[in-house]
């Protein structure tokens, strides 16, 4: 019996030194592949544990996030390569493809805000869930948008030609590789790299079968508004601003005027829109105080939470951040705007490298034009219409956190509500919506709190059994650990406590209105 094992082991592992021999020269091969518009640089196998990722792009900044992990990654044919879709484009490619035990899966990946670089730490990701990968740096190095001052064709690619042509190329890439191309393509993103899925759904329904979009980045040229008007409200005035150190009490204020109204005192805010909370219960009765809020930061914390509107014409423009969500202002109201609208109003708004925030504020009436641009219109994703990907079974999913402090959660059911208005019963079994009571900007975040939810498996589920989900169960952690489940409601529901048990089983709500 010994003997007759260790044969079949040892004609295993030859099988798989053949299979891998015969896979790396075909990965070779693949330096001769014709693309549009494109230039195979190199192809080579990686084996196992063996890559080494390049160092970053100069200026990356914090958005760059941690190193990648690689040291486990299993062998892989790695194809890189340069588009060149314009005279004035040069967009690095990626192209990953595991040598063995590929699922039959392409998931494209993206970086966030205005990163040009390869995210190597999301391909390694769904490289060890036995998908094939592919990425591209935007068509740009470093985390500024300075590359589109002057090359409208760069800011293009980078708002989705990149992203575009990068899936385009790896459907061919595979298919030369396996013999056959992927019977499924999707994206799992958040943000910026959700801005990148989501604009794919619109502008080339065809290129993705099924995708998760957080954080929804559909209209820039507002959000990018909406996180100015946060800054300038707590820097009306020296008087204005909010110490951080304040966020505990509005947070808890807001709490005990929000949270029980599903039924569960439980620290989230189910409804938030629902809520009319005003921050004027907590006005100082004499002196300023660690423990109440001064006149003037009493205005600022309303107009954080009011509506971005027009200062002349009333128009609505992105709704405000929510109840609830205050202990995460000060990545909004900090000592400077948030880096992604510092960028867009300095390069593609004023067009001035020299713009300064404080001499020269923004204009809620005339930089409101200036912001929606034209020019400035293709780093938008608004467009409701999504009949083609819903045609060939495409399944959209939104997940939103209704404590987002980075894009209003408006942007999320804002979007949500114009896709049902325009499709009508055509996208109700094929878009979804979810709000997370408590979660921030994205599904497991690398906050001290986070949020897990198995999207790709409630998207699998969803295709297959063509069942829309009406409710999803999210994995609260706290410094990593999990410590909660909670139902999670399709929009515009929201789960309601039965009345009795404990808060931490999913199983004590039901989902209503």
């Amino acid at each position: 019996m010994f003997r007759v094992s260790r044969k079949i082991i040892i004609l295993a592992l030859l099988s798989l030194a053949l299979s891998s021999a015969c896979y790396g020269a075909t990965c070779r091969q693949l330096s001769s592949v014709s693309l549009p518009n494109a230039t195979v640089m190199s192809a080579e196998v990686v084996e196992t544990g063996k890559f080494v990722p390049p160092p970053p792009p100069p200026n990356i900044g914090a958005f760059g996030g941690a190193p990648a992990r690689v040291n486990d990654l299993p062998a892989f044919c790695r194809v890189t390569a340069t588009l060149k879709p314009s005279g004035d484009s040069n967009i690095k490619a990626e192209f990953w493809m595991p040598v063995s035990a590929w699922n039959g899966r392409l998931q494209s990946t993206a970086a966030g805000v205005f990163l040009g670089m390869v995210n190597y730490a999301g391909m390694a990701n769904i490289l060890r869930t036995g998908a094939a990968t592919a990425t591209s740096d935007n068509g740009h190095e470093g985390g500024s948008a300075s590359f589109a001052l002057g090359h409208p064709e760069m800011l293009r690619d980078f708002a989705e030609r990149a992203g575009h042509l990068t899936v385009l190329d790896a459907k061919l890439l595979i298919r030369a590789f396996y013999g056959e191309g992927p019977n499924l393509t999707l994206m799992n993103e958040c943000g910026g790299g959700g801005r990148t899925a989501i604009t794919e759904i619109q502008r080339y329904p065809d290129d993705l079968d099924i995708a998760m979009v957080g954080g929804l980045d559909t209209h820039s040229t507002h959000h990018t508004l909406g996180q100015m008007w946060v800054w300038q409200a707590v820097h009306n005035s020296p008087e204005s601003y909010i110490p951080p150190e304040k966020y505990p009490i509005l947070n808890r204020a807001a709490l005990q005027a929000c949270d029980a109204k599903d039924g569960a005192k439980d620290g989230l805010i189910q409804s938030p829109t629902k809520c009319n909370f005003d921050p004027g219960v907590l006005e100082c009765k004499g002196a300023d105080a660690a423990t109440c809020l001064t006149g003037p930061q009493v205005e600022a914390a309303r107009k954080i939470y009011s509506p971005v509107k027009n200062s002349r014409t009333g128009q609505y423009l992105l709704g405000g951040l929510m109840p609830g969500s205050e202990l995460g202002w000060g990545v909004m109201a900090g000592a400077q705007p948030f880096p992604y609208a510092l960028e867009f109003f300095k390069y593609l708004v004023f067009r001035d490298p020299n713009w300064d925030y404080k001499t020269r504020p923004v204009n809620f009436d005339s930089d409101v034009a200036a912001a929606d641009a034209p020019s400035n219109q293709i780093i938008n994703a608004t467009n409701p219409d999504l009949s083609k990907f819903v045609h060939h079974r495409g399944k959209l999913l939104l997940i939103g956190g209704w404590n987002d402090t980075a894009i209003a959660p408006s942007t999320n059911y804002d979007y949500f509500n114009a896709v049902a208005a325009k499709m009508g019963t055509q996208a109700r079994e094929s878009v979804r919506l979810f709000m997370v009571p408590g979660m921030g900007h994205c599904p497991g975040g690398n906050g001290p709190s986070t949020f897990d939810l198995d999207t790709i498996g409630i998207l699998d589920q969803w295709r297959s059994t063509g069942k829309a989900p009406d409710q999803v169960i999210a994995q609260h952690r706290t410094a990593g650990q999990a410590d909660r489940k909670i139902l999670v409601c399709a929009y515009p529901n929201g789960a309601i406590y039965k009345g009795s048990g404990s808060f931490d089983d999913p199983a004590n709500f039901r989902c209503g209105p």
